[in-house]
């Protein structure tokens, strides 16, 4: 047997047993948020296909808290190992090229708790730890802004595997997701899709299996109001995990309040349903961003133009006046004088 199946076998053990034996048996570690960030131009929670344009910046602070994120039943038993949930995300973005966009983000459990893990022989959770580091590259591949009919772009991200295991914040090696995001209007509504895999390590809860890794399908869509000033947000994501029996679903709604043009309020809350771990049963987000763009670059003409001057333009020009053939018209000076002799 694998290492982790082990573990897993004996934290089953444990639970089954009610073990009260002094020897505890430590959880094994896994990344238990299920929540992905997204930057720059898009909604927290879900993208749009936009870009940062080359040389814009966006950072945003976001705190959230969880609800039930990780219940372990046993027929009518049930521990709530984790009941309640508070993190704290850092997240910035940088425009390189008007087709690439670069991100980090860094999340931290502030706390958490629930039942004593102890009345069944499990060692008690880290109340506080490092999340998993993600760095991830956006390459855009249609855009609006370039007159064309949709925004789309490919998220390509990678997940440290430098988080606290015994906070439930890091899996046993890195993560990799790749992700398409589709933006369009839709009417007086701002619409997107996505649809990525994320490639992490088997979670040890699950089912044994030959297999260390597990993929993992998610899906997300999202409605948002536009304008200046108040914007409304609706989304829908869902995660089918190899590793899982049942999806994970989650419903955010919420919205953005801008107070100037580079900084903003948001807030989103909804409830989740599956009982996979990290599906907490209410979400609560809530932070502030702050996006900074540089001003769109003028075009040149390739060909040069002439010189041209608003005085003359304004100046009437003066009419030539063409030499014109003079033809005598005879007058009585001109005429021969009448001879009064005759």
């Amino acid at each position: 047997m694998h290492t982790p199946t082990l573990l897993r076998w004996a934290v089953v053990s444990a639970f089954l047993s009610c073990s009260t034996a002094r020897a505890q048996v430590s959880l094994p570690g896994f990344e238990l948020e299920r929540l992905d960030v997204t930057l720059g131009r898009n909604s927290i929670v879900s993208g749009n296909g936009q870009l940062l344009v080359p040389g814009g910046m966006s950072v945003a602070l976001a705190g959230q808290y969880q609800h039930l994120p990780l219940v372990l039943r046993n027929g009518e038993r049930r521990l709530d190992l984790v009941r309640s949930r508070a993190s704290v995300l850092l997240a910035g973005s940088y425009g390189v090229l008007s087709w690439l966009e670069l991100g980090i983000q860094l999340p931290v459990v502030l706390w958490q708790k629930g039942d004593d893990p102890r009345t069944v022989g499990l060692a008690p959770l880290a109340s506080q730890g490092l999340g998993t580091p993600v760095l991830q590259a956006r390459f855009g591949l249609l855009s609006q802004r370039a007159e064309q009919p949709v925004d789309l772009a490919l998220d390509l991200a990678m997940g440290l595997p430098v988080g606290s295991s015994h906070a439930l914040a890091r899996d046993a090696g890195p993560r990799f997701q790749a992700r398409a995001t589709v933006g369009m209007p839709l009417g007086p509504l701002q619409s997107s899709f996505e649809a990525g895999v994320l490639l992490r390590s088997r979670n040890p809860l699950a089912p044994p299996s030959t297999s260390g890794q597990a993929l993992e399908v998610r899906l997300g869509a999202l409605l948002a109001t536009t304008g200046k000033q108040l914007r409304g947000e609706l989304a829908l994501r869902g995660a089918f995990a190899a590793d899982s029996s049942q999806p994970s679903i989650e419903v955010l709604a919420g919205g953005r309040l801008p107070l100037n043009p580079e900084l903003e309020l948001f807030a989103l809350a909804g409830p989740g349903l599956g009982a996979t771990p990290g599906t907490p049963i209410a979400r609560v987000l809530l932070g502030v961003s702050f996006r900074r763009e540089p001003p769109p670059r003028m075009e040149f003409l390739t060909e040069p133009v002439p010189r041209f001057r608003l005085e003359e333009a304004q100046k009437p020009k003066k009419e030539e006046v063409r030499p014109e053939t003079v033809v005598p018209v005879p007058t009585r000076e001109l005429m021969p004088s009448e001879d009064p002799s005759t």
